[in-house]
């Protein structure tokens, strides 16, 4: 039978499993998991990055189907700086979703293969604590 060494909000660590929004993954495919923190210049780092890249391909899509639009408005309204109020815009909208999707903390799964990817996100970091406490428990056991 297997020991429950945690069980919370989709993550389950037992002594022969390690279940993480509804993947099973056997222990010994994990080799660890790590807690990356996001700081807040790190945050709004992101943030801008998004919002440039988000202005890059507005202008890159936009070019054939945006942007002739916006002309066209443009000219006709009493004003003409239209185009460069909606890109502005989409950077400002881009880059605040940028920054609140780097929550605290990022719980990142590495197997045995080398391969790694983000598992959960949270605000707070005792909970990753906890999971990782016993997930080192259980590949003790093992």
């Amino acid at each position: 039978m297997d020991k429950v060494f945690f069980d919370s909000n989709g993550y389950k660590v037992t002594n022969t499993s390690f279940t993480y929004k509804g993947y099973k993954d056997n222990i010994d495919n994990v080799m660890s998991l790590n807690i990356i923190e996001w700081s807040k210049a790190q945050r709004i780092k992101y943030g801008l990055g998004l919002g440039i890249f988000s202005v890059v391909m507005f202008y890159t899509i936009g070019w054939f189907l945006v942007l002739p639009i916006l002309g066209a408005l443009s000219e006709e309204a009493p004003y003409t700086y239209i185009t460069e109020v909606v890109t502005s815009i989409v950077f400002i909208m881009f880059s605040i979703i940028g920054y609140l999707s780097r929550k605290g903390c990022t719980l990142e799964l590495e197997r045995n293969n080398g391969n790694k990817g983000t598992i959960g996100k949270s605000l707070n970091r005792n909970y990753f604590d906890e999971l990782l406490s016993a997930f080192v428990q259980a590949k003790k056991l093992k």
